[in-house]
């Protein structure tokens, strides 16, 4: 009864392939990287020096803290009077008010005024705007000559050449 079983099994099994762990070796887990092991690690030694830190820069603060709230001794080269504060120390009356334009209207109109009596005004180097205008007017404003471009060739231009073959670069309707 044993072969009976085994034939059946061997018939079964004649054209599968044998069940095993597959290897390939070029595809293999780099063990140069870096470990998961070693990564936790990193991140322990970064929490701590994080908090270490952390606790540093609040001594710090909280010594210059209290060394900004210590009170100057009163022997010290700078002593405050414990009178009431004078008018040195007041600003309301050691600074003066703000000056402001009183009338900005009349201002503008000053500054206009000015600005006119410059410009109709002749002085070293310049003549009434009035004038300026006119003299333009007769001269002309200079004009820059047009530049002077090479010579074109028309395109199919020659008497016995078909249009489209050689001889300029432009078609014939646009000469």
């Amino acid at each position: 009864m044993s072969d009976a079983r085994d034939e059946s099994r061997s018939r079964e099994t004649e054209g599968e392939i044998p069940v095993e762990p597959v290897r390939h070796p070029e595809t293999m887990y780099d063990r140069s990287d870096l470990s998961a092991r070693a990564a936790f690690f990193f991140l322990i030694a970064l929490a701590i020096a994080i908090a270490l830190i952390h606790v540093i820069t609040w001594g710090f603060l909280k010594y210059s803290a209290h060394k900004l709230l210590t009170p100057a001794p009163r022997n010290a080269a700078i002593v405050t009077p414990s009178s009431p504060a004078s008018p040195k120390g007041d600003p309301v009356l050691r600074f003066s008010a703000p000056q402001l334009q009183p009338d900005p209207v009349a201002d503008l109109n000053k500054f206009q005024a000015t600005v006119e009596q410059q410009l109709n005004s002749s002085g070293a180097g310049r003549i009434p705007v009035e004038q300026a205008i006119d003299a333009v007017a007769k001269k002309g404003l200079p004009m820059r000559p047009p530049p002077v471009l090479p010579p074109r060739a028309h395109f199919g231009s020659g008497d016995a050449t078909p249009a489209g073959s050689g001889g300029g670069t432009e078609p014939k309707g646009n000469q």
